[in-house]
C-alpha cells in the first residue's frame, strides 16, 4: 500500500468520524428544538426566537419556581436553591449561585441598582447582582411569609405573623456608598453633608471647627461593590393579619423609604421608614376593603422622585371582590374604583398611561390609569403577558398565546404554549418570556423591533376625580384611616 492511499483513507477515516460526530449532534439539536415554538408557527404573526437558554438544573428532578425581570437581568430561582441570572435580552448566563439548602423553599428574589435579595427558609441573602456574589445574609425573627423587597438602604421582609422587618445595608467603603447613592438618587449631587451622608471626609480649618467635605467621586468597579457584615439591630412594624404577599417598594429617598403590602384581612398597609435616625418605621395608613381579599402585590404609579406627595404617584390595587382600587400613595386617598364583576388575582400591569387588568374567570380590561375609565375589553384572557406600541399579549384559558390590537382589542392570532407553564408578566419591556417547569427558557419578540421597547410611565397632571356614582352591586371600602382597624378581643398585633 502507497503512502498516498494510507493518506487517503485516513482521511475517510475522519470523515466519516466527523459526519457521525456531526449527525449526533444534530439529534439532539433537533431534540432540544422540539422543545421550541418552531419558527413557521411564529412568522405569520411577525415574531421570532430572540434566544433561548437552559437554566442550570436537572430537569429529571430540579424545577423553575420564581423569576424576577429587572432592568434588563433575568433572575431564575429553582427549587434547587440556586439563583442564576441571565441577559435578558441576548440570554447570555452570567452567573449562578446557591443560596441557601436545597431542601428549603426559596422565595421570589427582588433587585435594586446594584444588589439582588432572595430568601431561602428564614436567610435572607443579598448578592451583588452584577456577579452573584453573597456580600450579606441574616436570619430573620420568624417565619418568612413571602419574597423580600429592596430599597436603597434597607432590605424588607414580611414575616407570615404580619410583622415586616427591616435591615440595614451598609456599603463597605465610601467611595461605593457614593456611587450607589449617585446611581440611586441622580438629582442629589453629594454637594453637601444632608447629600453625600456618610461618604464624607473631615478637615480641618483655621478656626479649629470641623467642617464634611464630599469625597471626589471615582469609578468603582461592579466586582469592588461590598456590604459591611457588622451586626445591626433590625426595625420592624406589625400589621393586622398575615402577609402572604411580597411588598412593593412606594417611594425612597435620602429621608425616607415607604413600601405597601397587603395582609389576609382584606387590608393594605403602607409603611415609612425614616432612613434618617431609624427611630421611626410605623404604618402610615391602610386601605381597608369589603367582601374580598388582597392576594396580588399592588401596582406601582411612578410619580416625581424628589416630591415625596406627588399626587401623580397611584397605588392600583386588585382584589378578589372584582374591584381595582385607585389611591393616592402618599396618604391613601381613593381617587377612582372600576368593577370587573370578577375575581381578581393577578396585580394590574402598568403600560404608560394604560392599565391592564385580567379576572380569574377569563376577560381582560384596558383602563385609562389615571381616571379608570374603560377603554375595551377582551373575553377569555387570562393573565397579561406583555405589550408593544400595537399588540398586547396575553394567555387566555386553552393556554394560548392571544395577540390582541392594541387600538382595539380585537384578536390577532394564538399561539398554543401549553409546554411553558411560567409566562412572565413583563411590564418593563415588549419582551415574551416564557419557560418550562424544567427550565428551558424562551424570549420571542416581534422581528420589526430588533431593540426592546422599554415602558416609560409619562408624567402627566393628575386632575382632582369626582366622587364615581354607587352602583347597587358596589360592595362599600374603608379609605385610608389614621386607626388600626377594630381587633379580636386578646389580640393587638401593634403592641
Amino acid at each position: 500500500m502507497t503512502l498516498r492511499t494510507k493518506q487517503t483513507m485516513s482521511g475517510v477515516r475522519r470523515g466519516l468520524v466527523g459526519w457521525l460526530f456531526l449527525v449526533a449532534s444534530g439529534i439532539s439539536a433537533w431534540a432540544s428544538a422540539a422543545d421550541l415554538i418552531h419558527p413557521q408557527r411564529l412568522t405569520p404573526y411577525g415574531l421570532e426566537v430572540a434566544w433561548f437558554q437552559q437554566v442550570q438544573v436537572d430537569p429529571a428532578r430540579g424545577r423553575v419556581t420564581e423569576w424576577l425581570l429587572d432592568r434588563g437581568t433575568l433572575f431564575v430561582v429553582t427549587n434547587t436553591a440556586v439563583l442564576q441570572a441571565f441577559d435578558a435580552e441576548t440570554g447570555r448566563s452570567l452567573w449562578a449561585t446557591p443560596v441557601g439548602r436545597r431542601e428549603l423553599l426559596t422565595l421570589k428574589p427582588t433587585a435594586g441598582e446594584h444588589l439582588v435579595a432572595v430568601v431561602n427558609g428564614s436567610t435572607i441573602y443579598v448578592l451583588n447582582r452584577y456577579t452573584g456574589v453573597i456580600l450579606w445574609s441574616r436570619q430573620t425573627e420568624g417565619a418568612v411569609g413571602a419574597g423580600p423587597v429592596l430599597a436603597p438602604t434597607h432590605v424588607y421582609v414580611p414575616l407570615i405573623r404580619g410583622k415586616i422587618e427591616a435591615y440595614r445595608l451598609e456599603w463597605a467603603n465610601p467611595e461605593t456608598a457614593l456611587a450607589a447613592r449617585t446611581a440611586e438618587f441622580p438629582q442629589d449631587q453629594a454637594t453637601s453633608p444632608a447629600t453625600a451622608g456618610m461618604t464624607t471626609q473631615s478637615s480641618e480649618q483655621s478656626n479649629g471647627a470641623e467642617s464634611v467635605t464630599p469625597i471626589a467621586m471615582k469609578p468603582v468597579a461592579k466586582e469592588e461593590f461590598r456590604l459591611s457584615t457588622q451586626p445591626r439591630p433590625g426595625h420592624f412594624v406589625m400589621s393586622w393579619g398575615r402577609a402572604l404577599v411580597e411588598p412593593r417598594l412606594t417611594f425612597a429617598d435620602r429621608n425616607r423609604e415607604r413600601l405597601a403590602w397587603p395582609t389576609d384581612k382584606g387590608l393594605l398597609f403602607v409603611g415609612e421608614l425614616d432612613v434618617r435616625s431609624e427611630l421611626r418605621f410605623s404604618v402610615q395608613y391602610f386601605f381597608q376593603i369589603s367582601g374580598g381579599d388582597i392576594v396580588a402585590p399592588p401596582c406601582i404609579r411612578p410619580g416625581d422622585p424628589s416630591n415625596p406627595a406627588d399626587i401623580q404617584r397611584m397605588l392600583y390595587v386588585a382584589a378578589t371582590n372584582g374591584f381595582v382600587y385607585a389611591l393616592r400613595e402618599w396618604d391613601g386617598k381613593l381617587l377612582w374604583r372600576f368593577s370587573s364583576g370578577e375575581p381578581i388575582k393577578e396585580s394590574p400591569a402598568l403600560i404608560g398611561d394604560d392599565l391592564f387588568v385580567t379576572t380569574q374567570t377569563g376577560g381582560m380590561y384596558r383602563l385609562n390609569a389615571v381616571s379608570g375609565d374603560l377603554i375595551w375589553f377582551a373575553r377569555d384572557l387570562r393573565r397579561f403577558v406583555s405589550a408593544s406600541d400595537q399588540r398586547v399579549y396575553a394567555v387566555d384559558g386553552l393556554n394560548n398565546l392571544v395577540i390582541v390590537d392594541l387600538q382595539t382589542g380585537s384578536r390577532v392570532g394564538q399561539l398554543d404554549v401549553s409546554r411553558y407553564p411560567l409566562r412572565y408578566a413583563n411590564s418593563e419591556t415588549d419582551r415574551i418570556y416564557l419557560a418550562s417547569d424544567t427550565g428551558l427558557i424562551q424570549c420571542i419578540r416581534e422581528a420589526r423591533l430588533p431593540q426592546p421597547i422599554k415602558h416609560v410611565v409619562p408624567i402627566t397632571p393628575l386632575k382632582e376625580q369626582k366622587p364615581a356614582k354607587p352602583a347597587a352591586a358596589q360592595p362599600a371600602e374603608t379609605p385610608a384611616q389614621p386607626q388600626p382597624p377594630p381587633q379580636p378581643a386578646g389580640e393587638n398585633p401593634f403592641q
